[in-house]
């Protein structure tokens, strides 16, 4: 054998095939990987969570407030007919009784519990219109107090989301303001 020769049986058994990557090496791959998609997209379920709590926060408030409306607005309607001397008229009609729900405006005796509340697809307004959608909140209303002169309203909705009851209380105090 000759030199030549020997020189290229040596190049030959000296080299080191490498191709591909170690299982350790793909391993950490993996690994740098799901770091890298896992926390963005837990922060992002936790987003969105939230933001549609905070939506229903958002209508919940709404929806009691429009109550504690409702309930002036029927105060005032019954202020007016005071001063126009209808028979019979105080500034509480309609609102002697201890619970009450609000359909389109009008304030409504609802008895020992309020139905939920349904919202119509067509208009987006809530009440208890038949043939609307469902939703999971209902509303109530309560009137205390027995004085002459001030009543104080409450206005609690409630609703469930991911298995947790939640709800919103909004209080005002009303008067007589024609004393």
């Amino acid at each position: 054998m000759n030199i030549r020769q020997q020189k290229n049986i040596d190049r030959f058994t000296n080299v080191h095939i490498r191709s591909g990557f170690t299982l350790v090496e793909t391993l950490v791959a993996i690994s740098i990987l799901l770091i890298a998609v896992v926390g963005p997209m837990s922060a992002i379920s936790k987003s969105l969570m939230q933001m549609t709590i905070a939506r229903d926060q958002m209508i919940a408030i709404n929806l009691a407030q429009e109550g504690i409306e409702a309930v002036r607005q029927k105060r005032d309607s019954n202020v007016l007919e005071v001063i126009a001397g209808v028979p019979g008229a105080s500034w509480m009609s309609g609102l002697n009784q201890p619970r009450y729900k609000v359909d389109l405006g009008a304030v409504i005796f609802c008895g020992a519990s309020c139905s939920p509340l349904m919202i119509d697809a067509g208009t987006g307004l809530y009440g208890q219109a038949l043939g609307a959608v469902s939703t999971p909140f209902s509303r109530e209303i309560s009137i205390t107090g027995g004085g002459t002169i001030e009543r104080k309203i409450t206005s609690t909705v409630g609703w469930t989301r991911g298995g947790v009851l939640r709800k919103v209380v909004v209080s005002e105090a009303i008067f007589n303001w024609t004393n």
